[in-house]
């Protein structure tokens, strides 16, 4: 059920010609957080990527069958073995504790000056927006740029909508 769904992230051109590879590439049952975070940026990747829409419109000129291509993101989304190091969970660790650090001190400086809705909104997502930059350094380390934008800018302002939101209550 949770293939299905996150076949229905990509293209509809994507999935006709892709789709039953992906689902059977992609193991039944329940999936590891980094093998979701793969799929999702797979997508990204297929509704953002020139490169991908063209494989897919070369892929419809080819005779039938369109040859041993398999996208990237099944590619990397089979594989094992964790992509990042140690030095890699430190930069991401490190950025998370300094960004925690920064926007704590941000908040902290906003209520001071009387701005108290941005300094609680500062305060109260300093560790969850401090963890979602982090995501490029380890999590998310080997997606496509786009992706990792999309991903961190996205949850990055739906992060700040929330706690904006939350003064309103």
């Amino acid at each position: 059920m949770v293939r299905e769904r996150l076949l229905r992230l990509y293209p509809r051109a994507w999935r006709e010609r892709y789709g039953a590879e992906f689902l059977a590439t992609v193991e039944p049952g329940w999936l590891n957080v980094q093998q979701v975070i793969d799929i999702v940026s797979g997508a990204i990747d297929a509704r953002l990527s020139s490169d991908v829409r063209r494989a897919i419109a070369a892929s419809r000129a080819a005779p039938s069958g369109g040859g041993p291509m398999i996208p990237k993101s099944l590619a990397i989304c089979d594989r094992k073995q964790v992509r990042y190091t140690k030095r890699d969970a430190l930069i991401g660790a490190g950025v998370m504790i300094a960004g925690t650090i920064v926007l704590s001190m941000l908040g902290i400086a906003a209520r001071s000056k009387g701005w108290t809705a941005t300094g609680e909104v500062l305060v109260s997502l300093s560790f969850a927006g401090s963890s979602t930059l982090s995501m490029p350094f380890w999590l998310m380390k080997g997606q496509p740029w786009k992706a990792q934008v999309v991903i961190v800018g996205g949850t990055t302002a739906f992060l700040i909508a929330i706690g904006y939101l939350s003064t309103l209550i």
